[in-house]
């Protein structure tokens, strides 16, 4: 539908209504190679994509339709299935979609892959796992570190959006192992409303949101489980927080730091070197920079008075932790280049 040079991948997106599918129909007008054949919605069923979000008329999406799940028409169609379903709702659909084709590819949206064993998801989520036999093949779906892996699978489970922001801000001072395992790692989290999703819900209007700010889950949030085991962490500690915007991550991140300022910084730059998404910023950065991107800004000080290294990323919640780090998997799956449809830059007001 997109795209007239190149191989034509088909594309399916199951919950196409919500702010991810939005984004990810919006992501993938940009991209050369795929056709979008079929995107389902329970609650617009037979209406014109266009009806719901008019942002895409005069846009190929003009004679697309919402449409009711049928999985033998998905699983025939399509080359790959973004399953932009809510969790524990996911894995049926995945396991149905397999079934009927095994050699279709899905990215799931959802966390009922994303952990390693369907043990450790059923007692974060507290629910039975009915699929379990596709832990195997599933791989965690954050390129930066885990490239290789996902190449060739057919399962991908996309990665949480807190956990994408706070997992980048780490990954180079635990893969390096400067960072000091004997104290706790915290981390602060801020997101805007769209990370709540698009249902209507009394807590998330707009006089319940705007002009404030709050913490919550602070008992335990499921992501910090996420980030704990991706980054094998023992002491971990997560606060996420609602910000009165659309969209946008900024985490900051607190370690103990087995080296100082300089080389701290210098062991960030030399892994994510060639990084075409991550960007090392030397001035603190903001959400908007990053809005509507695929990219995360990350910014490494350290407080000497505390002794503690400090590190700040940001994100689009429904761009990298969501709609586009799910099209920079694709991308990785079917061979082209990372950035391929995701070459885009934040307005700057």
């Amino acid at each position: 539908m997109q795209g007239t040079s190149g191989p034509s991948v088909k594309v399916g997106i199951i919950g196409g209504s919500g702010y991810t599918g939005a984004e990810l129909l919006r992501l993938l007008l940009f991209h050369p190679y795929v056709q979008v054949v079929s995107v389902t919605s329970r609650q617009y069923e037979g209406r014109l994509v266009t009806e719901v979000f008019p942002h895409f008329l005069k846009s190929p999406y003009e004679e697309l339709s919402f449409e009711s799940y049928n999985p033998e028409k998905i699983s025939s169609e399509c080359d790959v299935v973004f399953c932009c379903l809510p969790h524990r709702a996911s894995f049926p659909v995945v396991k149905e979609l397999f079934h009927l084709n095994p050699s279709l590819k899905v990215i799931d949206f959802s966390a009922d892959f994303r952990f390693k064993n369907p043990e450790t998801y059923e007692e974060v989520y507290g629910v039975k796992h009915e699929a379990k036999g596709l832990f195997t093949e599933a791989v965690y779906g954050l390129p930066e570190l885990f490239r290789e892996e996902i190449r060739g699978k057919r399962l991908v489970a996309n990665p949480g959006c807190y956990p994408t922001s706070i997992i980048l801000a780490l990954y180079p001072a635990v893969r390096e192992r400067v960072l000091d395992t004997g104290f706790p790692v915290i981390a602060d989290s801020k997101s805007g409303v769209s990370g709540a999703g698009r249902k209507a819900t009394v807590d998330f209007t707009f006089c319940e949101v705007n002009e404030t700010f709050k913490a919550y889950a602070l008992n335990g949030h499921r992501h910090g489980p996420e980030v704990a085991e991706k980054l094998s962490l023992s002491s971990f500690r997560f606060t996420p927080h609602l910000v009165p915007m659309n969209r946008g991550i900024l985490s900051t991140v607190y370690f103990k730091s087995k080296v100082g300022l300089n080389e701290l910084r210098e062991i960030y730059r030399k892994v994510y070197e060639g990084e075409y998404f991550v960007r090392l910023r030397t001035t603190p950065p903001k959400t908007s920079d990053v809005a509507g991107t695929n990219f995360c800004d990350i910014y490494v000080a350290y407080d000497e008075s505390a002794d503690l290294a400090v590190v700040v990323s940001v994100i689009d919640n429904i761009g990298k932790g969501a709609s586009s780090q799910a099209v920079q998997n694709m991308n990785i799956l079917f061979n082209f280049p990372e950035n391929t449809g995701l070459k885009l830059f934040s307005q700057w007001i």
